[in-house]
């Protein structure tokens, strides 16, 4: 009988601690915004942080609307593969990643025409912060302790 409790007050226990209660102010409803308001909303933040004049505004429209297209046109093709369970070849992969790394070498080439020199250091910051935001949310604890432990073999 005491058993019993004992292991009936353990399973709620452990059932009310795996249920996660929502976080405030992570649980919002998504809302889909247009590609135009996606591209003004980051043609503005780019504005304030890189201090844009009026002229690089207007040539970042254009290069941030052509970013929007392909990563649109991305999507669509990752979901049609999800949706027909269909893998890539490695070819296919080679080329998709060689495709990526050529967008990616055009972009710095414009955005080193486009911005002076200040400007273009604090780009190239803004993107290596967003790109680790980005792994570390992905990888979370795991990739902190495989740097730590990569630090104290050297």
């Amino acid at each position: 009988m005491k058993n019993a409790l004992i292991a009936a007050l353990l399973l709620a226990g452990m059932i009310g601690y795996s249920q996660k209660s929502p976080e405030p102010g992570r649980q919002r409803e998504k809302v889909e915004m247009s590609a135009e308001q996606r591209n003004d909303l980051r043609l503005k933040r780019m504005t304030l942080k890189l201090d844009l004049d009026n002229s690089q505004q207007k040539e970042m429209a254009k290069i941030i609307s052509e970013q929007e297209k392909n990563r649109s046109e991305a999507r669509a093709k990752m979901k049609e593969r999800r949706e027909t369970k269909v893998k890539p070849t490695a070819d296919e992969l080679y080329a998709m990643q060689s495709k990526k790394l050529d967008r990616e070498i055009e972009m710095r080439s414009k955005m080193k025409k486009l911005l002076n020199e200040k400007q273009f250091e604090k780009w190239e910051s803004m993107k290596h912060d967003r790109k680790d935001r980005r792994h570390k949310g992905f990888r979370g604890h795991e990739n902190k302790s495989r740097r730590s432990h990569g630090q104290n073999r050297k």
